[in-house]
């Protein structure tokens, strides 16, 4: 199974990346340009995709990943963040630290199961699940995405930021199947709290609320909800089981 990892001015503390490294495990990572020395003498260990420019954004990174496995026959493939710290299996209501295999096993139980969009839960809500499955949601952190049924699909600009979210809703509105399976789960910081990434560029401008701006402009009220979150932040909720109950202008 292919792993791609895109990572900018992470180094130090893209713990999957260390972790990886250590361990010999060839995921690929992909980097922008000003970025590929430090990172190649730091993690000898792993492969690398050099993006054609820098600063790019999130989207224009997952769109390239999204490009270059769909003009390489690439079907299925991962695409994790490169802060994840810890994978995990479930045993009753007990998470237990796993391997990378996890990745395998969950891409096993998704391909039998004719899921387009994937990933694992968040450990924090993994060893309480009392299903299987959380169907047609999001899927964030550590996604699984067959180009068999999201060919041509493409995360949009616009709604950087949410470009997940919007993706996993776009996939929804084309009649196929995401889910979140409980059994494998993930562990990783909260969003805008490691530096790198996202941090600088989006969080710590404060670019949240005009993102839900336009979530809601492009999906509408009747799907996504503007919240405030109790730590202040900006957020949308989104009623998924309403996405295929309204007619939306997609673009």
């Amino acid at each position: 199974m292919n792993i791609f990892v895109p990572s900018k001015n992470r180094v130090a503390n893209a713990r999957l990346l260390h972790t990886a490294n250590e361990q010999n495990f060839k995921l690929t990572v992909v980097i922008e340009p000003q970025d590929e020395v430090k990172y190649k003498e730091v993690f000898i260990n792993l492969n690398f995709l050099i993006l054609p420019i820098n600063n790019g954004g999130i989207t224009y990174v997952r769109n390239f990943i999204k490009e270059y496995t769909e003009n390489n026959s690439i079907l299925q493939y991962w695409q994790l963040d490169d802060d994840v710290t810890n994978l995990y299996h479930r045993e009753g209501t007990k998470m237990v630290k796993d391997t990378f295999d996890v990745l395998n096993k969950a891409a096993e139980i998704f391909k039998t199961n004719e899921v387009a969009l994937g990933g694992l839960e968040y450990q924090q809500f993994a060893w309480s699940a009392t299903k299987e499955f959380v169907n047609n949601s999001f899927c964030d952190v550590v996604v699984y995405v067959d180009n068999t049924k999201t060919f041509g699909l493409r995360y949009r600009p616009y709604l950087e930021g949410k470009e997940d979210r919007d993706f996993a809703m776009q996939v929804i509105k084309h009649g196929e199947k995401t889910a979140r399976t409980t059994i494998y789960a993930f562990a990783a910081p909260a969003n805008g709290s490691n530096a790198g990434g996202l941090k600088e560029t989006f969080y710590d401008l404060g670019k949240e609320q005009t993102c839900v701006g336009r979530m809601v402009e492009i999906w509408g009220q009747n799907i996504c909800v503007p919240i405030t979150k109790d730590n202040g932040r900006n957020d949308v909720k989104i009623l998924w089981n309403k996405i295929n109950d309204t007619q939306i202008q997609m673009f």
